[in-house]
């Protein structure tokens, strides 16, 4: 009977170990799935891109007067972040009649660009009015925060 009593209570710590573990893991999801959701930060500056509400770099190679708003992206191929904001920035270009997307990738053709708007990390947007000027910048992590910019700096 004793010998009883001990398998039993081992198996039911076990499972309790085993369901444990499973809620953690459960947590921990969930606590991944906020993160990304919330995203704290917002555009930030990050202390790098054009001054804002100074003239944008390159008018000759992007004809900002084109529409209203001249929505930069700049992206690189190993970020993953960049890949999954893609289809929505393009989606953006459609959806405002007003706004004209460029997205630049990071490579050797257009090293001289990133170098021209000081961008240093990715994905960077960069939101420049008609005129030539830039009205909002900074390192975006989803698509909602690019919206929001581009709403503050339409505002304008």
């Amino acid at each position: 009977m004793r010998g009883a009593v001990w398998q039993a209570s081992y198996v039911v710590l076990w499972v309790a170990v085993l369901v444990m573990a499973m809620a953690i893991a459960a947590l921990l999801r969930q606590i991944g799935v906020l993160h990304a959701r919330l995203q704290p930060m917002g555009v930030h500056f990050a202390g790098e891109g054009p001054d804002r509400l100074k003239p944008a770099p390159l008018p000759d190679r992007f004809d900002y007067a084109a529409a209203r708003f001249t929505l930069l992206a700049f992206t690189s191929p190993g970020c993953e972040l960049c890949a999954s904001l893609l289809p929505g920035i393009w989606a953006l270009d459609k959806q405002y009649d007003d706004l004209a997307v460029h997205v630049v990738g990071h490579d050797a053709a257009t090293a001289s660009i990133f170098a021209a708007f000081r961008v240093f990390s990715t994905p960077y947007v960069v939101a420049v009015d008609s005129h030539g000027v830039v009205q909002a910048r900074g390192v975006a992590n989803s698509l909602e925060q690019i919206e929001m910019m581009l709403i503050e700096a339409m505002a304008v």
